[in-house]
């Protein structure tokens, strides 16, 4: 919750949040009131919270807070009725002390306060024996907990070693056991609203003794206001229940494509609710409780509405508890409903959830079958080694995407990549998705009608941040594409998978097109131009442990922030290397290397220490008869140009100093891209020759080198390696295609998982942890994260570019 906590300006927040109508102007003096409310408290001016009084609004406990905040919090409700009485259609709120009261589930944890319609008040409703030990005062305000119809929590602490936010107006959170506590209650609270709920948001209110806060909740963040004293002026605290009184179900968060099922809606479910064979107790467990129990139904019946925008056609659906609920406040969000079709009569599935922008979106797909599923015999036919089976996939996909190097410009390399990182981002902030596979191939350009993207796909080797977070990597083979993997990665075999070996890949991508592409300083050398492209992105070794490790200049180039080589004709793509590069050593050099000697055997160091020629790498670098000395010129020629950008940032044309841990986080790599693109000026305007290719007049180096199987393993290169290749390359050399893909990869009795190939998967469990998904990542990240966020839209470089979503 704490990274994705957000505090903006009282103000901001209401004006971004909850506006209230146009030129209102609220008073609650008792001389601007109707006549039937000045007598009513709208104030808290006789609150104390001394230990040793006893006063009825001396706050002792949290329980004397509830009894002094409710009949003002329902006066303000009261009046907004009172004012909006000529509206037929208007639905009163009403506030609930739900404390001690939890509802007939196994879930136990209740909301202090929570407000709600008037429509739902019989989920609230309380027998006479449950209110026995209530003060006759506040007998009226005691409710049942009702996650399903509760408009919004309210959490309330007294006790000081319980303040879970933050007293000063800056955001600092109490680093304590007890503050920990209180922010997860406040987290679950929210959580089982927006799981039982179809909401795009909701708000919520945190009171501690005199101070208060107001929040919004959305599935990427939580926005809050900074504390403010509700005591000495209550205008804001009443504010905001006023403008959530006469907010509409738009303005509260609610999603008008989800409303309660209509009666006769729910009598043809009744009709068609039985004989449905093998799924009929899913069926049951889904509706059994809103038909049998209306209003106080844990999970009421909702008639849904789903878009097929090709057919232009709208379908709705009924359903009521989800078979996989949403299990956290923040990301995907995703929930699975056995739905029943209002016009076919019949029972489908129907997965709910949030999606980021740049993925692909699936058309249709499946497993392929014939009498019965396809799927590979060889895992269970040879013993001594793991293999994991594959079951015959297709997937149909609206896109038709060209592969990235068909760019024109260097201005369209960088929109691209930049596309694809914001997909990336978007995937990993809001549905905590890792794509851990970040290469050329996996790198689309779209070209549609309202311009120019790029779409980030093959997510086959993704997982989930909870699985990343376990900081595991336990097989000899690594997941993604040898090219592109992370310096880091490559040098310490062992070490687990990070967010920051992703990002650095983005940069290896461009890189990897910049000496492919475009005119550098390396291209008259073209023995020294092949052993630099192969120390930097293919050489491969193999440890007598069988763990592969290699790209030495890889590792040298992130330690020392210098790419090795310097564009000619293109000032400004030299100008974004330089600054990426800037970032990637910040990060290297605030690496602990003692630290990580733990990931790689002393094999391995042993080798990479070695002197020249002794390091066991093999191929190209038996090429090394020719002295390397000139191409080490170059490298130092380029790092003591007055032009060229110093990695410390200290150097002429250099504007920012980068430190610490700098591939952590997207921001950095972000803002350089971002900035690039904005700036339009300096880009050159040659447009890359279709023909070009650099890398095809290397010395017979095979472009495919991370492709070659080690005996006794599998391959270390992974599905992206499938595309287009220079065409010197031996045609025995070659990647095949291949393709991945995840529905129905359980239905071999769990042994047959749905990827593209046996070599394809490099640690042990990165096909068993997407095939626990029911349909797979692809689709978690395609159909299911509706964020709305603007599309990138790119027509020429001097356009505007439309960037909303940052």
């Amino acid at each position: 919750m704490i990274a994705s906590l957000h505090q903006e300006d009282v103000n901001k927040w209401f004006s971004d949040w909850l506006p209230g109508r146009d030129g209102e102007e609220l008073s609650f003096e008792s001389k601007d009131l109707p006549e039937a409310f000045k007598d009513k408290l709208f104030n808290f001016d006789d609150v104390t919270f001394k230990k040793k009084s006893d006063g009825p609004t001396n706050i002792r406990v949290e329980k004397d807070l509830y009894k002094v905040l409710c009949p003002v919090i329902q006066n303000v409700f009261d009046l907004a009725a009172h004012r909006s009485s000529g509206n037929a259609d208007y639905d009163a709120l009403h506030i609930k002390d739900t404390s001690v009261w939890k509802e007939e589930s196994d879930y136990l944890q209740c909301p202090d306060l929570s407000i709600h319609r008037t429509s739902a008040a019989e989920a609230f409703c309380l027998d006479d024996k449950s209110k026995k030990n209530v003060v006759d005062a506040h007998k009226c305000f005691v409710g049942r907990t009702a996650y399903s119809w509760t408009l919004l929590p309210g959490e309330i602490k007294v006790d000081k070693s319980k303040e879970g936010f933050g007293t000063t107006p800056t955001l600092d959170l109490p680093d304590t056991d007890d503050a920990r506590q209180t922010r997860g209650q406040f987290a679950e609270y929210v959580t089982e609203i927006l799981s039982r709920q179809h909401r795009r948001f909701t708000f919520a209110f945190y009171i501690y003794r005199n101070l208060a806060r107001l929040f919004v909740v959305d599935r990427v963040a939580a926005v809050m206001t900074p504390p403010f004293d509700y005591i000495k002026t209550p205008m804001t605290l009443l504010k905001f229940f006023y403008r959530l009184a006469e907010a509409d179900a738009w303005g509260l968060g609610y999603d008008p494509t989800a409303v309660l099922a209509s009666p006769s809606d729910i009598s043809i479910l009744r009709d068609h609710k039985l004989n449905h064979g093998a799924i009929q107790t899913f069926i049951n467990d889904a509706v059994d409780g809103a038909l049998n129990h209306d209003l106080v139904s844990l999970w009421p019946l909702y008639k849904v509405e789903v878009c097929d925008h090709k057919l232009k056609k709208k379908s709705y659906f009924l359903i009521g508890k989800p078979r996989t609920p949403g299990p956290s406040m923040f990301g995907r969000a995703t929930k699975g409903f056995v739905a029943f079709d209002l016009v076919e009569h019949d029972f489908v599935w129907l997965k709910d959830s949030c999606n980021v922008q740049n993925i692909a979106t699936i058309r249709c797909g499946g497993d392929v079958h014939d009498c019965t599923i396809q799927s590979t015999s060889s895992q269970d036919l040879i013993t001594g080694c793991r293999l994991k089976g594959r079951i015959h996939s297709r997937l149909v996909i609206n896109e038709i995407g060209f592969p990235l190097e068909t760019y024109e410009t260097s201005f369209e390399l960088i929109f691209i990549v930049l596309s694809a990182f914001i997909a990336h981002e978007q995937a990993w902030k809001k549905a905590h998705v890792l794509h851990r596979d970040i290469s050329k191939n996996n790198m689309l350009i779209l070209h549609g009608k309202n311009g120019t993207r790029g779409l980030l796909i093959d997510w086959d080797l993704c997982k989930y941040e909870d699985e990343v977070n376990a900081r595991t990597a336990t097989n000899v083979n690594r997941s993604g594409t040898w090219q592109f993997i992370s310096a880091l990665r490559l040098q310490y075999p062992k070490k687990y998978y990070e967010v920051a070996d992703d990002i650095e890949s983005f940069v290896h991508v461009i890189t990897w097109h910049a000496l492919r592409y475009h005119h550098h300083d390396l291209l008259g050398m073209e023995d020294s131009f092949t052993i630099f492209v192969h120390d930097m992105f293919l050489q491969c070794s193999t440890s007598p442990e069988g763990l592969l490790y290699g790209c030495h200049r890889k590792w040298e180039s992130m330690r020392s922030g210098e790419a090795g080589f310097k564009l000619i004709s293109d000032e400004k793509l030299q100008k974004v290397i330089d600054k990426l590069m800037r970032i990637c050593k910040s990060h290297y050099q605030s690496l602990n290397l003692d630290e990580l000697e733990k990931f790689r055997p002393p094999s391995i160091r042993e080798a990479v220490t070695a002197p020249e020629g002794q390091n066991g790498s093999k191929g190209p670098s038996e090429l090394r008869k020719q002295d390397l000395g000139s191409l080490l010129a170059i490298i130092s020629a380029a790092s003591v140009d007055d032009n060229h950008t110093h990695s410390d940032g200290t150097g002429p044309g250099s504007t920012t100093t980068y430190c610490g841990r700098t591939l952590d986080n997207h921001t950095h790599i972000f803002e350089v891209l971002v900035g690039a693109i904005q700036d339009s000026d300096g880009w050159s305007k040659e447009t890359k020759p279709i023909d070009r290719d650099y890398f095809a007049k290397l010395l017979d180096v095979n472009l495919t080198a991370g492709r070659r199987t080690i005996v006794g393993t599998q391959s270390h290169t992974t599905s992206s390696q499938k595309r287009s290749r220079p065409p010197q390359v031996p045609e025995n050399k070659k990647t095949k295609w291949s393709r991945t893909s995840r529905s129905g990869a359980r239905a071999v009795g769990g042994n047959a998982t749905s990827t593209s190939e046996l070599a394809a998967v490099s640690e042990e469990d990165d096909v068993d942890c997407l095939a626990a998904a029911d349909d797979g990542v692809i689709e978690d990240l395609q159909g299911e994260m509706q964020v709305g966020s603007a599309l990138i839209a790119h027509q020429h470089p001097d356009e505007a570019l439309s960037l909303d979503e940052k």
